[in-house]
């Protein structure tokens, strides 16, 4: 990771280098070294993705929050099915904590589709080169979108239509996702994401969602388990910055409001 002589505030939203301001994937490709971009090429693109929206959707008074996280965003290459597989899987697991534990069985059977393909293809090495395979995982593949087309939305009135209109929206943007060209892994990774989406949006959910600066504090733990995730995945191992890093990244990214109070 390199240090410039300026560091940009964090800040909401896409910026060009010369604003002032970046958003946290830009601070990445920044101390990557690479063009100024909010898609650094050194990050998995789930992580960047998540990254960037949340980024958005934290409130100026959290988005240092981010910092810690800064310095392990970069160095996330592997792009491979599987891991994507498992990344998605662990972002289930977040979703069905939130979930109220009887609830959590309406997305045991999916979730166990997706477990079992997510080992085939750890097995298989990512391999879908024969004929025999490829029928196969097209099948997969149309089988998990069938999942996640027929799963039914909530027909009742919420008491909370914005906690509601919050996992709908991850639910369309997890089922858009399985319009792509995506393997059985990760085809039946996002049909789970729909449905326990969709069981959360009929108020089975226990955390405050539709309060997204509250929310948003909780997904950074989120993206930090997603990162963990990887790290695991791939067998990464990678230095964390210590305390005094952090502190000295959180006042160049913003003298305002430095994660950690000076003398702390």
């Amino acid at each position: 990771m390199t240090s410039p002589d300026f560091l940009p505030s964090l800040a909401a939203g896409a910026h060009d280098a010369d604003d002032g301001e970046a958003c946290v994937m830009e601070y990445v490709s920044l101390l990557a070294g690479e063009e100024w971009s909010d898609r650094p090429e050194c990050t998995h693109p789930l992580l960047a993705h998540e990254a960037r929206m949340l980024n958005d959707d934290l409130s100026d008074r959290d988005r240092h929050l981010l910092v810690p996280l800064i310095g392990r965003l970069f160095g996330t290459t592997d792009d491979s099915p599987t891991l994507t597989a498992r990344l998605r899987l662990r972002q289930v697991a977040a979703v069905l904590r939130l979930l109220d534990p009887t609830a959590r069985a309406r997305v045991a059977a999916v979730l166990d589709r997706a477990d079992q393909e997510a080992r085939r293809s750890a097995r298989n090495g990512d391999d879908t080169t024969d004929d025999t395979t490829d029928d196969t995982t097209a099948q997969a593949v149309e089988q998990a979108r069938e999942i996640a087309r027929s799963f039914p939305t909530p027909e009742t009135e919420s008491d909370d239509p914005a906690h509601e209109a919050h996992h709908l929206q991850l639910a369309r943007m997890a089922f858009v996702g399985l319009a792509g060209e995506v393997g059985a892994a990760e085809a039946w990774a996002l049909a789970t994401q729909v449905v326990a989406h969709r069981v959360a949006a009929s108020g089975e959910c226990r955390a405050d969602c539709g309060d997204s600066m509250s929310h948003a504090r909780i997904r950074v733990r989120e993206l930090a388990d997603l990162v963990d995730e990887y790290d695991a995945v791939t067998g990464r191992e990678v230095r964390r910055l210590t305390t005094d890093e952090v502190r000295e990244l959180s006042v160049l990214v913003d003298q305002d409001r430095p994660l950690f109070p000076v003398g702390s």
